[in-house]
């Protein structure tokens, strides 16, 4: 019996090697499974490859970090007050991002703040309300203009002193692989006890929700286990902790749900006016229930 292949595949020329006594079927087995071999490790070859290169782009990048050298603002000794009361000043601060020269987003603003007091600043998206902020952090240097907190120009105090006396919550604060309880008091400078913690969550109307959990404050979470609203809230009983004399909340009640903005006002109040200490809250917001609370609201239009 003859057969006729225009194009014979490999099992076909397997099979009429067999037939012809060319090669046994033990041997054409070996092959099969040798081919599927080498074409898998072939695979794998091809796939690590690419996840080699991804890594090495990352390694890069994380020794260009190594290598960056800390600021001149965190080399020099500024001012260190004994106490900060909390005024802030901005006077005719004019500002643009360097790679947006031609694009001003502050054109000679003037605003007091004073101590103690509630600030909501309210806007269209763009108009520079987080660049307030930005600025007030020392992450820019205004382009014109000066910023005082408590008469004292900004670039005179001592940067650490300043961020530690400011608590920051933005829109979408971030939660370390840890439990709950280190999860608030991460970034606190001074010793707490667990009574602390626990007052904290109840200023941030956090507690319940904390006793909730399995564990309690000893529950393990992360940004992917808890919501905006419940990461938020955290976040508040976080700053709370650390008693900051000015507390910046940017959009810091946007993932809030109807329950939880219910008590936001007690919130404020206690940011406010807490039994411990008093301070300077300034709340970034879209929300008439959230910026009615405040004592005063300042509206931006075109920096």
């Amino acid at each position: 019996m003859e057969y006729e292949f225009s194009h014979p595949l490999p099992f076909d020329t397997g099979g009429i090697c067999i037939m012809n006594s060319h090669a046994s079927p033990e041997q054409l087995t070996k092959y099969i499974l040798y081919c599927e071999w080498l074409v898998y490790a072939t695979w794998r070859v091809v796939d690590n490859s690419s996840s080699l290169k991804q890594s090495i782009g990352a390694c890069e990048k994380v020794f260009q970090l190594m290598d960056l050298v800390p600021a001149e603002q965190f080399h020099s000794k500024g001012v260190k007050p004994q106490r900060l009361m909390g005024n802030i000043q901005f006077v005719n601060v004019s500002f643009h991002y360097p790679s947006r020269i031609t694009v001003p987003i502050l054109d000679h603003l003037n605003l007091s703040i004073q101590a103690n007091e509630v600030v909501a600043i309210v806007g269209l998206s763009g108009t520079g309300k987080s660049t307030l902020v930005n600025l007030m952090l020392r992450l820019y240097q205004p382009v014109t203009g000066q910023i005082y907190v408590d008469g004292i120009p900004l670039e005179e105090l001592d940067i650490r002193w300043l961020r530690e006396n400011i608590g920051f919550i933005g829109q979408d604060p971030d939660l370390f692989n840890m439990d709950v309880k280190s999860n608030i008091k991460y970034g606190c400078p001074r010793d707490v006890k667990e009574e602390d913690i626990e007052w904290a969550a109840k200023q941030a109307y956090v507690h319940e929700f904390i006793s909730s959990l399995p564990h309690g404050y000893q529950t393990m979470v992360d940004n992917d286990l808890l919501s905006g609203g419940q990461k938020q809230r955290i976040a508040i009983a976080r700053a709370i902790l650390r008693d900051p004399a000015i507390l910046v909340l940017d959009e810091a009640t946007s993932a809030l749900d109807a329950e939880s903005e219910h008590y936001l006002k007690e919130v404020l109040h206690a940011l406010r006016n807490g039994s411990r200490s008093k301070r300077t809250v300034i709340l970034i917001a879209h929300r008439l229930s959230t910026v009615k609370t405040a004592d005063r609201i300042v509206v931006m239009d075109g920096g």
